[in-house]
């Protein structure tokens, strides 16, 4: 690392600091439902159109959206400020 220099794990905002924490909270809370909530496969299983979990194709389409529609993370700030509708400031 070059001299002066902060940690760039130092850098990030909390939540992306521990982003591999977060995804195994959740991976562990999810067995724990799994395993104690009796009948919570039945209910997703029976939420399924064709064989695809509607649960799991709103949290993609949720977790996509962003890639999918070239938000503009770098403008994010200014754009917010504004007050105004965030499509004018696309380009």
């Amino acid at each position: 690392m070059s001299g002066g220099g902060t940690a760039v794990a130092g850098r990030l905002p909390l939540l992306d600091r521990f982003l591999p924490v977060w995804i195994g909270v959740a991976v562990v809370a999810g067995l724990v439902l799994g395993r104690w909530v009796t009948g919570l496969g039945d209910a997703l299983a029976a939420v399924e159109i064709d064989g695809i979990s509607l649960p799991i194709a709103v949290g993609l389409l949720v977790m996509m959206y962003p890639v999918l529609a070239k938000v503009p993370y770098d403008r994010l700030d200014t754009v917010t400020a504004t007050g105004t509708c965030w499509c004018r400031h696309w380009s």
